[in-house]
């Protein structure tokens, strides 16, 4: 069922409309009416709406203004214009701005309902087309090597996956990828003559590289790589033998043909890359720890020199330092924090303490890691509810001034317990009127649904009229929902932009812009420049 929204300037024929005509019988299931062009734009703003019909003639913003502004943000919104002048120059405009149908006033009952009957019809073939499964498994075959490079990105980036889930995503994508195997983890940078290349072709250039690795490992290993944040290309490597001897040899063989892909990089493509190679035995773990130590390792042991090969045996990987994996991984401590997400804060804690136990129980130098990460997370969450340190701390406030003395991660787990104990006592014991707890309840709500999150979906959720829940939260914050989900969305895709490799449409997708065009210019809008101007500085 369809919602409806009428818009005249004269209150008594809209009433009517609204209330009199049998519209469930042609698929609407609620009416709304406004009185203006900009009280319309308000309502949409704050309902979703399938069907307009507009008067033409209207002070302020006419039926053709509203219509094309309706376009411009509600692309499949279909708008039926009402006129009293049988005039083509009015007809011809309609056209121009796609709309769905064009009657003269005073309309009869049955024509307007046979008009919007037929605009629901067109909007259920428009979605149905969209939905269908066909629709769907080519849009993901379309888009397949940007769903694999995402799904890569994330598990080198410490996401989780529980068996089940992975397989299920590896199976969608294609990916021939054995869970529990041993793997290679190649880590590549283009050098010399590649630096020198436009970008044009320098994008060329990347894809040729790529295509010499799949020739040179395909026949006996499954490839799958993709570009991270440095500029670093990884290969992920599994042998498509499952011989015990296959492989315990797998890294000496990978190296093999290492060597051989940059022999012939160079011969056909005239330019150098160095590359460093890692095995693990169980896909997916540790495939953060091994890229981050295939990193560090690139950058101390390679440096600046060029065509180097280096091969890292798992020894050296359990011989140096390393950071704490599970600290880092998403979603944050400080980002869990703001959101006031306890229980998830918890488990994670205790896989970072569990972590810092098992590998690195006997060093000082991780237990002050891990201190300062949880420190300086509770300062900017306490801070960001405008409330003191020292307030909620009580006692343990003294551990942050006079320094840390943790000497075993038992001292430190003790700390950090009760320093988040209070906290959350604090938080909970705080009477808010019905007001603040309603914010709160947004702000909670729009963190986690920030992509498809409006002022509709949020008043929903908090069991409240939009049009009140507006006043109050601007009453309680200064700042208007949709003013706040805005900010909220600029903030989190100028993050991203910074700190991500994903292209601009994918970034508008993930902040709930589906025209990355609208939300160019709404970057522009708020920043003075665009994303890419603002990514590139």
């Amino acid at each position: 069922m369809y919602q409806l929204l009428i818009v005249d300037d004269q209150p008594d024929l809209v009433e009517d409309l609204a209330s009199n005509l049998p519209w469930g019988t042609v698929g609407i299931a609620s009416v709304y009416q406004a009185h203006s062009g900009q009280e319309a734009l308000e309502i949409m703003n704050a309902t979703p709406i399938d069907i307009v019909i507009t008067d033409i003639h209207m002070p302020g913003l006419s039926g053709l203004d509203l219509i094309e502004q309706i376009r411009a943000s509600w692309s499949n919104v279909k708008c039926i214009l009402l006129s009293g002048y049988n005039d083509f120059e009015y007809a011809q405009k309609a056209l121009q701005h796609q709309a769905s149908d064009y009657l003269l006033k005073p309309a009869e009952d049955e024509e307007l309902l046979l008009a919007v009957k037929k605009a629901a019809s067109q909007l259920e073939e428009h979605w149905n087309e969209i939905s269908s499964h066909q629709s769907a498994l080519t849009s993901l075959k379309d888009n397949l090597p940007i769903l694999r490079n995402h799904l890569l990105l994330s598990l080198l980036q410490g996401q989780a996956y529980s068996e089940a889930k992975l397989k299920e995503r590896l199976d969608m994508l294609d990916l021939s990828f054995r869970q529990r195997e041993p793997y290679g983890l190649m880590l590549l940078r283009m050098e010399d003559y590649f630096d020198e290349q436009t970008e044009r072709d320098g994008a060329l250039l990347e894809y040729a590289v790529c295509n010499i690795a799949e020739e040179i490992f395909s026949e006996e290993y499954r490839l799958w790589h993709t570009k991270d944040e440095h500029g670093y290309f990884v290969f992920l490597i599994m042998s498509k033998e499952s011989s015990r001897h296959e492989q315990s040899q797998l890294l000496h063989l990978i190296e093999q043909k290492a060597a051989q892909f940059q022999h012939y990089v160079k011969l056909y493509l005239k330019g150098t890359v160095s590359l460093v190679l890692t095995k693990q035995d169980s896909f997916p773990l540790e495939m953060r720890e091994t890229y981050d130590f295939s990193l560090v390792s690139f950058r101390h042991r390679i440096g600046s020199e060029r065509g180097f090969l280096l091969t890292l045996t798992e020894e050296a990987q359990h011989g140096e330092a390393n950071s704490l994996s599970h600290l880092y991984n998403p979603p944050l401590l400080i980002h869990l924090l703001e959101a006031g997400q306890w229980d998830v804060i918890a488990e994670k804690l205790a896989l970072v303490f569990e972590e810092l136990e098992v590998k690195w129980g006997e060093s000082h130098e991780h237990i002050l890691e891990t201190y300062f990460m949880i420190a300086s997370s509770l300062s900017f969450s306490i801070h960001k509810n405008k409330l003191w340190m020292a307030d909620i701390m009580g006692a343990e406030f003294n551990q942050l001034l006079s320094g840390p003395h943790f000497h075993t991660i038992k001292q430190l787990r003790s700390w950090t317990t009760a320093v988040l104990d209070a906290y959350r006592s604090h938080m909970s014991s705080k009477v808010q009127h019905s007001r603040s707890t309603t914010v709160q309840k947004v702000q909670e709500y729009v963190a986690s649904h920030l992509e498809d999150a409006s002022l509709q979906s949020i008043a929903s959720h908090v069991f409240l009229n939009p049009s009140y829940l507006s006043k109050i939260y601007k009453l309680e914050t200064g700042e208007g929902i949709s003013d706040y989900l805005s900010r909220l969305k600029m903030e989190t895709a100028a993050h991203m932009l910074r700190t991500t490799p994903d292209k601009i449409y994918e970034i508008a997708a993930k902040v709930g812009y589906l025209k990355t065009s609208y939300f160019i210019k709404v970057f522009k809008d708020r920043y003075g420049i665009t994303p890419q101007e603002f990514r590139d500085r």
